[in-house]
């Protein structure tokens, strides 16, 4: 009988124990105690504690502790890497402007028509340059002559059906033009001191200038460019420049013919 009894408590010890066992391994492998006071189960047993897991997800959809977040005050943080990467904001600047062909400012003007300039109008405007120029070096005034200009005319015509500038021209040399309109003799013309007479082409000064096309580097574009372009020639040459200052002269005729190549032919002739 007493060792029926004994068996029956180390059986109890037994079971004890391993019942034990079994808490303490529950325990330990579900990281918390078995069972909680008060359980919050269906069927009145502890609920088992949630595990917390972190994720990128979660941390970019709410923003982070410090409020960056897409709809707070702050800037919305991405990990390189991430899944979903938010593009780029579109920029929301003015676009460039297109560029446009324009009109060049500095293009140079086309030739005007040879025709559109009127020689006689020319010739008074080249004697009104000379004899202002004159006036300023404190001489007198040259008064036009109706044989001189028509001379001057005819020998301008001349040098345009040739091409260029020379004192002989359509087989008439400045001598011979003087005599043949009775001239000569009369438009002998003394030097300053009277020493001297001056005569043929030592009266006479020529020129080419532009007239509505590009000449010399120079496009005169109306009558006075005209008249004003060649006086200024003719007064920065020394020679040219003492013909036309002659304290002695009195007398000017002009001639201007204006070719179809846009060039305009002088002629001033001195008595």
């Amino acid at each position: 009988m007493a060792n029926k009894i004994a068996l029956l408590l180390l059986g109890g010890i037994v079971v004890t124990a391993t019942s034990a066992g079994a808490a303490i391994g529950v325990y330990l492998d579900g990281g918390g105690p078995l069972l909680e006071s008060g359980g919050d189960g269906e069927d009145g047993s502890a609920a088992p504690t949630p595990t917390l897991t972190a994720t990128a997800t979660a941390a970019t959809d709410t923003g982070d502790a410090g409020g960056n977040s897409d709809d707070g005050g702050g800037t919305a943080t991405e990990k390189p890497g991430s899944a979903g990467t938010t593009p780029p904001p579109t920029s929301t600047g003015t676009p460039p402007p297109t560029a446009t062909s324009e009109p060049d400012a500095t293009a140079t003007p086309g030739p005007i028509r040879p025709d559109s300039f009127n020689e006689t109008k020319i010739q008074l405007l080249v004697v009104e340059e000379i004899n202002d120029r004159r006036v300023e070096r404190g001489l007198e005034k040259l008064r036009s002559d109706e044989v001189l200009t028509r001379m001057a005319g005819n020998h301008s015509r001349r040098m345009s059906e040739q091409g260029y500038v020379s004192h002989a021209a359509g087989g008439y040399t400045t001598a011979d033009r003087y005599r043949r309109n009775g001239m000569y003799d009369r438009c002998k013309v003394f030097n300053d001191d009277e020493t001297r007479i001056r005569e043929g082409k030592q009266l006479e000064t020529l020129e080419k200038v532009s007239a509505g096309g590009e000449y010399g580097g120079q496009v005169n574009r109306n009558d006075r460019d005209v008249a004003v372009d060649a006086v200024e020639k003719w007064f920065t040459e020394n020679s040219d420049r003492r013909k036309l200052t002659f304290e002695n002269a009195e007398l000017l005729g002009v001639g201007v013919h204006v070719s179809g190549s846009n060039r305009a032919y002088l002629t001033a002739d001195l008595c």
